[in-house]
């Protein structure tokens, strides 16, 4: 019985049936996928924690309005570190782009929270 080769498999690779593998081959591949798991798994949780901080600061836009200047708030300095301040100006928005990276959008309201 001949076996299929799959889609994407380049013609000098030879494709060997798990079952026919031996037990030290079987064991590596088992290590391999167990450590692939783990990296799409982490990945995937990053990926959830981004979008739930998205989501915040989706909210936290939406919420600013003409209405809101002056209104005073808690700007963070670090992840556990706060001072004091003012909301001045609601049309100029700071974005973080990741990485340390930030990005001043001079605008109107609806066109940042597209960003």
């Amino acid at each position: 019985m001949a076996s299929k080769v799959p889609e994407g498999a380049k013609g000098d690779q030879q494709v060997v049936p798990v079952e026919q593998l031996p037990l030290p081959a079987l064991s590596g591949l088992k290590q391999q996928l167990d450590q692939e798991m783990e990296l799409l798994s982490n990945s995937l949780t990053s990926l959830k924690v981004v979008q739930q901080r998205f989501e915040e600061s989706r909210q936290c836009v939406a919420k600013l309005s003409p209405d809101t200047e002056g209104s005073e708030l808690l700007v963070p300095l670090t992840s556990s570190m706060y001072v004091p301040g003012k909301l001045s100006n609601v049309g100029k928005i700071v974005l973080d782009i990741g990485t340390g990276f930030y990005v001043e959008k001079v605008s109107t309201l609806a066109g940042c929270r597209t960003y």
